[in-house]
């Protein structure tokens, strides 16, 4: 290939680039995570282990695990060494994945009305009000850009922070236990 066609060749995928389509907005990357959780829910099926598996990957699916951990464990994260944070996030996913799959009830909705978004960057929140049989909830999502998508590193129900929950947790076992300690819970409740 010719210096000039390579030229036009990097010219052409710079333009390209410039011009794909924009990441979605946050607020249409939350309702399209709802609708199809919603949609998931309507057709599950508890004895079907399979379903059971997709329907944990979805709940999850909006959070980043190793921000969401790693903003849980405070000081302590950087005191590990990076294969003890790794194994702690999927430890620590699968504890999550697993107790979400026991509360299906929480995440279910006749019908959700969004706020405009709120903020940028890492301090975007998408807040939701989620109505089921006559009741309201509301749900901040605390988000932050990744790639083509949003990632949540909170998930705030009617006022109770996942994080904060967790941190809470986490700092009392560290405290008393160790770093030690923790991962035997979590993996204890994780059943790793």
């Amino acid at each position: 290939m010719s210096i000039n066609k390579k030229i036009i060749a990097v010219c052409l995928l710079v333009a390209a680039s410039a011009f794909a389509s924009p990441k979605a907005d946050p607020v249409s990357e939350v309702r399209r995570h709802d609708e199809e959780l919603q949609a998931m829910l309507k057709r599950y099926s508890p004895s079907d282990k399979s379903q059971q598996d997709s329907l944990k990957q979805m709940i999850n699916g909006m959070f980043s695990f190793p921000e969401l951990g790693k903003r849980a464990l405070g000081k302590t994260w950087a005191t590990l060494k990076k294969p003890q944070q790794d194994s702690f996030v999927a430890v620590f996913r699968r504890m999550v994945e697993n107790s979400s799959i026991k509360r299906l009830e929480s995440y279910r909705a006749d019908s959700t009305k969004y706020s405009p978004v709120v903020g940028k960057g890492d301090k975007t929140v998408v807040t939701a009000k989620v109505f089921n049989k006559g009741k309201s909830s509301k749900v901040v999502y605390k988000l932050f850009p990744e790639g083509d998508t949003w990632k949540a590193w909170d998930l705030v129900l009617d006022e109770v922070s996942s994080l904060r929950s967790y941190r809470d947790q986490f700092s009392t076992i560290v405290a008393k236990e160790g770093f030690d300690g923790l991962m035997k819970r979590l993996r204890k409740n994780a059943g790793a």
